[in-house]
């Protein structure tokens, strides 16, 4: 069954849950102006910014409430449905108990895409697009300075992504073949599968992990110029820095989130092409 297939039959429940998400990232996206509209409100003596923040920041704890009981309501009954559906369809081609058992168990990975990676993905979009928006919006020279940043990031996710996918199919390989590795009850064989399962694992990891040291490494330098730039604008006030402090550090977070968002939907990609096959 592909992505589009499970949207359509569960689309009501489903945009519900995202339209929560988006409410939830809303609110966080505008608790830093909040924030530092009510330290300049309080340094003047004004309540009225510190009441603005509070109720921002309860109508997001809501949001986050009510998101996370309905999700496991909703993508718990759909991940049972999409189960069945996968052991019921690979048992009637015929394919061997290994290969369904590891194919149910990758089917969770078509419903976690939904219940966690697209809404992930527009997690980090919202977060470093709408920060970088709102850095513009504090000043024009730390917007551009942040944008630098998306160069060398770009590039070294390019880089491990094609890397990445090879991993990736090599893992998934492995993962359908654990229940006959297990059956054999052979020491040799078992050490074999799950040191081949550590092997892929540990290189995707150090994969992500070298694409977030180039990011956080420009990340540093684009902050310590911004600051730089910021507190010599006629625009800075305490609460004005926090903010673009807050929404910089908004930015760089959703950056160095994005290697694992490729990682994630390149497995996605591998095992919606094992459960169709």
């Amino acid at each position: 069954m592909r992505p589009s297939q499970i949207f359509r039959a569960h689309r009501a429940s489903i945009s519900l849950s995202y339209g929560l998400t988006v409410a939830e990232k809303v609110c966080l996206l505008a608790l830093p102006a909040l924030t530092g509209l009510a330290i300049d409100a309080l340094l003047e003596r004004s309540p009225w910014g510190l009441l603005s923040l509070v109720l921002v920041w309860l109508a997001q704890l809501f949001f986050g409430w009510a998101r996370q009981c309905y999700d496991t309501r909703v993508f718990s009954g759909i991940y049972a449905e999409l189960a069945q559906h996968t052991a019921v369809g690979q048992s009637e081609r015929g394919e061997s108990l290994s290969r369904i058992a590891g194919r149910v168990g990758l089917a969770r990975e078509v419903v976690g895409f939904f219940e966690l990676e697209l809404p992930a993905i527009a997690q980090n979009l919202l977060a470093v697009i709408g920060s970088l928006v709102m850095v513009f919006g504090y000043d024009r020279e730390a917007g551009w300075i942040a944008a630098c940043v998306l160069l060398p990031m770009g590039a070294a996710n390019y880089w491990n992504g094609r890397k990445a996918a090879r991993l990736q199919r090599a893992l998934n390989s492995q993962i359908e073949r654990e229940v006959d590795a297990l059956a054999s009850a052979q020491a040799p064989r078992l050490r074999r599968h799950f040191s081949l399962l550590r092997r892929w694992r540990v290189a995707l990891s150090d994969g992500q992990a070298g694409v977030w040291a180039i990011t956080e490494g420009a990340s540093v330098a684009a902050l310590a110029f911004m600051l730089w730039d910021f507190t010599h604008s006629p625009a800075f006030s305490a609460g004005a820095a926090y903010a673009l402090i807050a929404y910089m550090r908004g930015f760089l977070d959703g950056l160095n989130d994005m290697p694992y968002v490729v990682s994630n939907l390149l497995s996605l990609r591998d095992v919606l092409r094992r459960l169709q096959a």
